[in-house]
């Protein structure tokens, strides 16, 4: 498991993490696509924001209500731009897009946006991982893991880095003792799975049990236990974390069977934290 020190230290070394990249989406192409989204959105033209994305589509907060965007009509029959302008909203600002993983055909991105005004000045910044992915020769945003607003004090950072972190170290040591109830304690619900191609909700804890078992899974890998080789709270929202972790799976005698990456999205509901979502980048059994 991940020292909470060198946990913390994320926060701090995060444009350190190292971006992996083989075939599938690359940097360039998974930058790009975050761009061409902000800059379709400042069109305000429905049709043209829709046409960024990948479908199904979702975009988990913490307060999630399990909508799932089943196709570019779908959502853009939802988006209303005259309830942004009387915000103020003038035009949308990317400040950052780092990639964090890039894969096989999927690729996460650490993006920071300000929503402006005419003058320039701003409304507010937000924080988020987008899920890019590539199916069909097509490059676009599968879902949007929202962190919240980047406006916490530094003692509160790390605070709520410590606590997203403590929840998703629960779910790992539960996943390797194989204990069901205690695995599920350490999600919300509803609870999201996102890869290249679809956007998975599970509504309750009996749901996301059902599609899993544990047997199953070990027998198929020759799997016995999972490690974080490194974990990072790469950013920090006062109700909402991403999380990249890299986990290896080692099997009989702690024989390496392989590693990966992911970003969980860690949520505060009613005092709790816990995962509200994943986004894995996990090589096929």
């Amino acid at each position: 498991m991940c020292p909470t020190l060198y946990c913390l230290l994320g926060l701090v070394l995060f444009p350190s993490v190292a971006a992996t990249t083989a075939a599938g989406v690359t940097e360039e192409e998974a930058t790009q696509a975050v761009h061409r989204f902000v800059d379709a959105w400042n069109t305000r033209e429905p049709a043209a924001f829709v046409a960024t994305l990948q479908y199904p589509h979702v975009r988990p907060t913490a307060d999630f209500d399990g909508r799932v965007f089943a196709d570019s009509a779908a959502y853009a029959a939802t988006i209303d731009f005259d309830q942004v302008l009387v915000t103020g909203w003038d035009r949308t600002r990317l400040d950052s897009a780092t990639v964090v993983h890039s894969s096989d055909g999927q690729a996460h991105v650490a993006g920071r946006y300000t929503r402006l005004r005419a003058d320039g000045s701003a409304i507010f910044s937000n924080q988020v991982l987008y899920v890019v992915t590539e199916k069909d020769g097509s490059i676009g945003i599968q879902a949007r893991l929202a962190a919240g607003f980047d406006d916490l004090f530094e003692d509160d950072r790390k605070a709520t880095a410590s606590a997203a972190i403590a929840a998703v170290e629960r779910y790992l040591a539960a996943f390797n003792a194989r204990d069901e109830e205690a695995m599920v304690a350490a999600l919300h619900f509803p609870h999201v799975r996102v890869g290249v191609g679809r956007a998975t909700v599970r509504e309750s804890a009996a749901e996301y049990m059902e599609g899993f078992d544990f047997d199953a899974f070990a027998e198929r890998l020759g799997w016995e236990r999972s490690e974080a080789d490194s974990m990072e709270a790469i950013q920090v929202g006062a109700r909402g974390v991403n999380v990249a972790v890299r986990i290896t799976r080692y099997g009989a005698g702690g024989a390496r069977i392989h590693t990966f990456d992911t970003i969980y999205q860690v949520t505060e509901q009613d005092g709790r934290w816990g995962i509200r979502a994943g986004a894995s980048i996990a090589p096929s059994p």
